[in-house]
């Protein structure tokens, strides 16, 4: 994986009997597409990457990330985009499987800003796919994918035919996910009401948070800060605080699992906010692919 992407640290977090890495890829010419799983949670450590950007798409399961200072969460509904010669740090857990898109700096450059200008194409860390340009341009790559899939030889055989389909990838994600300069003051104020809303969040996983103390924290409105929110690819400050919780009494899980404690998990979902064991029981099977009494137990 490292010469297929970049150098880096892979440290096994969940069972490393369920390690079983499997990797398909594909290449055209600037970009390749790849489909990756590794059978149980992982921590993939590359430092500063390299000279391309990483589009994933999750089709199954979740990870947490980290690129340059920012964090965000993705899951099959938030698709991720990451930068070019950026430390990031990765964290997939046991069921997760992506799609991932991989094109050259030089390549998505030349295509999206032109040959004369030096500017690298600028991207939001997450869009979620219930963004009706996002869905369409999601729904059309795991279309060719598959096509490419079950019939790859056949269109491999005709350079015109894979060039076009390359192009295609890339002129839509020019049209759907290319993210223009803001103005410096405004990112710079959206930046710190993220920065006061995230925090605040964290600081709090014990309990369901209102969005007006949540906005309030960040200093501005309600509407604003999910604004906010949604130019930097978050669904929205509720659905990030709901995140955090599930994250929680996930740690909160695996740690009693690993120490050989004794945990309520229904206690353990009240003592993180969580009043409806059903809605709850269901949220944190899509987080993490598997029910909680199966993550406080499993082998």
């Amino acid at each position: 994986m490292g010469r297929v992407f970049s150098p880096h640290r892979l440290e096994v977090r969940g069972p490393r009997a369920r390690l079983d890495v499997c990797h398909n890829q594909l290449r055209l010419h600037d970009l390749s597409l790849n489909v990756l799983s590794y059978g149980t949670e992982v921590l993939i450590d590359p430092g500063e990457r390299g000279d391309f950007y990483l589009i994933q798409l999750p089709l199954r399961g979740a990870a947490r990330l980290a690129c340059g200072g920012e964090e965000a969460e993705v899951d099959p509904g938030m698709l991720s985009i990451l930068q070019p010669h950026v430390p990031s740090r990765m964290l997939w857990n046991g069921s997760c499987q992506m799609l991932l898109l991989q094109v050259s700096r030089e390549a998505l450059q030349r295509r999206l800003a032109g040959p004369d200008t030096k500017a690298a194409p600028r991207f939001a860390l997450t869009r979620p796919r219930h963004d009706p340009d996002v869905a369409a341009w999601w729904q059309a790559v795991l279309d060719l994918t598959g096509n490419l899939d079950r019939h790859g030889d056949r269109w491999l055989r005709h350079p015109a035919a894979y060039a076009a389909m390359e192009e295609f990838l890339l002129c839509g994600f020019k049209a759907m996910l290319y993210e223009p300069l803001a103005a410096a003051d405004s990112l710079r104020g959206d930046e710190r009401c993220l920065r006061r809303a995230k925090e605040f969040i964290h600081a709090h996983p014990d309990r369901a948070l209102r969005l007006d103390e949540i906005a309030d924290h960040a200093c501005v409105s309600g509407r604003t800060l999910e604004a906010i929110f949604r130019r930097h690819g978050e669904s929205s400050p509720l659905a990030y605080a709901r995140r955090v919780r599930l994250e929680a009494v996930h740690r909160m899980l695996v740690d009693a699992r690993r120490a050989g404690r004794t945990l309520n998990v229904t206690d353990v979902a009240l003592e993180h906010g969580f009043v409806h064991m059903g809605r709850f029981a269901t949220q944190y099977r899509q987080r993490f692919g598997c029910t909680p009494s199966h993550t406080l137990h499993a082998s």
